[in-house]
Order: C-alpha cells, then structure tokens, then sequence
C-alpha cells in the first residue's frame, strides 16, 4: 500500500487545529498537528513532511520566521492559512516561498482541495526528468527541483538551488511552449489548479522569485521575459545583452 502524504498543521488554536486535521485526515492523508513556531520547525527538522499549512501569528516564533527556516532547509509545500488577509500580505507571503495563501476564515473543504492540488502537483513526475534551457546553461532536474545554472564567464562558478513546486510549475509550462506568450490567468490554473479564484500579482510574484534565483541580474532578465498587457514567455537565450 502507499504511504500517505504527512501533512504538518501548526496552528495555534486548537480547535481549528483540531478540526484541520479530521478533515485531512478524512482525505486518507497522515496529520500532525502543533502549536508554536519552534515545534514546527522540530517537527520539519525531526520527520519527513510533505506539505505543511502554516498560520503566520503563532507563539514563540511567527509563521514568517518559521516559513524561512524552512526555505533555509528545504523545499517543502507551504500552504498559508492565516487571518491576513490583505494583498500585500498574500503578495509577501508568496515572495518569502510560500506556494499558496489562504485567508482566514475560509472553508475547510476549500483548504483540503488545495492540499490535494498541490500534492499532485508535486508528487507528479514531470516530462522531461531532466529540463535543459539556454543551451544547457539551465539545468533542472523535474524530480528533485534541484537546478544548476552554468556562468556566463570562464572564471564563474555554477550556481546551484532548489525551486519551489510551483516555480518549478510555472518554469515547466513555460518551457512546453518555448518563444509562446502565456497569460497570467493560464498559468495561474497551470501552476494552482484553481484559476476561479484569480488574484492580480501571484504569477509576477513566483516569476520575480525565478528571476532572484536564475538571474544574475533581475532587472535584465535572460530567461523569462515580461510581455507588457498579456503576460510571460521563455526565452532562453544562450547569450545575453
């Protein structure tokens, strides 16, 4: 039999916690639940986790603490659900590597449905196993999202990281269709599985992080270009201005 998916919920009041984890674990996954941000980071630190929904007003260490503790770790999914709930603080949480936010108070249902989304997403195998762009300059490996970026120059050194599941989605559907230009909504449901509930800036955001860990300088992006009023497309140049 498979092993389930182990879900990390760290909410602080318990019976939110609580009721998270009936409803995941209805869903056939494996759940932990805990309450602060340093147990939360043991817990990532001490047991393989698959995916963890994160609160951001916790005691002991806030959700942003914990969210970059883990970045500094792993790539592990995070899933935001936290009562801030503004666009801005969406917009943050998605720039600090989160891979979605929800605002509380939302649906449990609603929250399930997104863990299951992105537990596709990433327990998926995508084709190739090994995605070359710019001439082998930009190597990523679909299993392990770990990337190698070659130097421009023959004194450089390689520069080498993990993506996030859904930059490693978003770079993946834009290399399907290299030269094409994508729409934000399109590749919202690419990368999100859910485009009804369509919120302006999150593409541009995981495109803005691609650029930190791909560019050497994000403000002369060689590898996805901006297409003013319709959206982004790969371009994969070898050689760059």
């Amino acid at each position: 039999m498979p092993v389930p998916a182990h879900i990390l919920v760290v909410e602080d009041e318990p019976r939110l916690g609580e009721l998270l984890r009936l409803y995941l674990k209805r869903e056939g996954l494996r759940v932990t639940v805990v309450a602060d941000g340093p147990s939360a980071i043991e817990a990532v630190e001490r047991d393989r986790v698959d995916l963890v929904v994160l609160d951001l007003m916790l005691p002991g260490l806030d959700g942003e603490a914990v969210l970059a503790a883990i970045r500094a770790r792993s790539d592990i999914p995070v899933l935001i659900a936290s009562a801030k709930r503004s666009d801005a603080e969406r917009i943050a949480g998605l720039r600090m590597g989160a891979d979605d936010y929800l605002a509380k108070p939302f649906n449990p249902h609603e929250l399930t449905a997104r863990v299951a989304a992105i537990l596709r997403r990433t327990g998926a195998r995508a084709e190739p196993e090994v995605l070359s762009l710019a001439g082998g300059r930009l190597v990523v490996d679909s299993e392990s999202r770990q990337y190698t970026l070659a130097p421009t120059g023959p004194r450089g050194k390689p520069k080498r990281g993990s993506l996030t599941p859904s930059e490693a989605a978003l770079l993946g559907a834009l290399a399907r269709r290299p030269g094409s230009v994508l729409g934000r909504e399109h590749l919202l449901e690419l990368v999100t599985r859910r485009p009804e509930d369509v919120y302006d800036r999150v593409i541009d955001v995981h495109v803005a992080n691609l650029r930190r860990k791909l560019d050497d300088d994000p403000s002369r992006p060689w590898l996805i270009e901006t297409i003013p009023q319709a959206g982004y497309r790969l371009v994969a140049r070898r050689d760059r201005p």
